[in-house]
């Protein structure tokens, strides 16, 4: 008997512990705690106007492709120090090990807060690989310990307005410095830290300035190189009347090969270090 109760248990917790939610459309359910871990969203989420939406320290939340949370109601997010509340992608294998494929900036919208939308404060939360990250209309609102990590256009914009906020940096929208909520002024807060890293958006502007400029060296190498093999061909059977002529063009695209491989290999290795820093 007390073997069957046992196994009973344990059924009962690996149950628990592979349990999901799926959530889709308006979220009827005021408040979401990590029991319910993780919440994977199928299609856009809204909190409607008039409702409130709590989420507690240790929520979960994964988002598939061309999904979001869009907000015109009431919206708290209670994290904690030890446990923030994660929004991110279903391909974040942080917090989803079954994922088959790595997590990209894009891969979700992100959080948008409409103009019209009521109270709003957000506290010790991570938000992770989307697009927009927080795209927010209304001045009042309140962000508090803030993880941002690779978001495809910028971490956080206030009437469209980026705000200047860096990659895994703890930052902080219209909190005084006692941590009181403050509705009239914009005062981000941001922890020091003693790595520095560049910003979302500058390693994206240095990512494919460097791209471009690999792709076209190389192209460019490989262009006066085929022509300078080309001539070289010509010069063989030339006669003398354009011997010299053809020689001339030859030098030109030869002296031009080595210049164009080096820019394209240098913007090349440019690419790949932004992935380091």
């Amino acid at each position: 008997m007390k073997k069957c109760l046992c196994a009973l248990v344990l059924a009962i917790s690996a149950l628990s512990l592979s349990a999901e939610t799926h959530l889709s459309g308006e979220l009827r359910q005021t408040t979401f705690d990590a029991t319910g871990n993780p919440y994977i969203v199928d299609k856009d989420i809204s909190v409607a106007s008039g409702k409130q939406l709590v989420i507690k320290e240790g929520c979960v939340f994964l988002f598939n492709g061309f999904t979001g949370l869009n907000v015109l109601g009431d919206l708290s997010v209670e994290g904690s120090d030890q446990r923030p509340v994660i929004f991110t992608t279903v391909n974040d294998n942080d917090f989803n090990p079954k994922s088959q494929q790595l997590p990209n900036p894009f891969d979700w919208n992100g959080i948008i807060i409409a103009k019209e939308s009521g109270s709003i404060h957000l506290q010790n939360f991570q938000l992770r690989y989307s697009v927009y990250g927080i795209k927010s209309q209304n001045p009042v609102m309140t962000l508090q310990n803030g993880v941002f990590r690779q978001n495809g256009q910028f971490h956080f914009t206030m009437d469209d307005k980026i705000q200047y906020v860096q990659d895994n940096i703890p930052y902080s929208y219209n909190i005084s410095s006692s941590g009181d909520k403050s509705g009239t002024a914009e005062v981000p807060v941001k922890k020091k830290s003693g790595k520095k890293g560049l910003s979302n958006n500058t390693r994206n502007i240095i990512r494919y300035t460097s791209l471009g400029v690999g792709v076209v060296g190389i192209a460019l190498g490989t262009v006066f190189a085929i022509g300078a093999n080309n001539k070289y061909n010509q010069l063989k059977t030339a006669s003398d009347t354009t011997w010299n002529t053809i020689n001339k063009q030859w030098q030109n695209d030869y002296n031009l090969i080595a210049p164009f491989y080096i820019i394209g290999g240098l913007g090349l290795a440019g690419f790949t270090l932004t992935f380091f820093f």
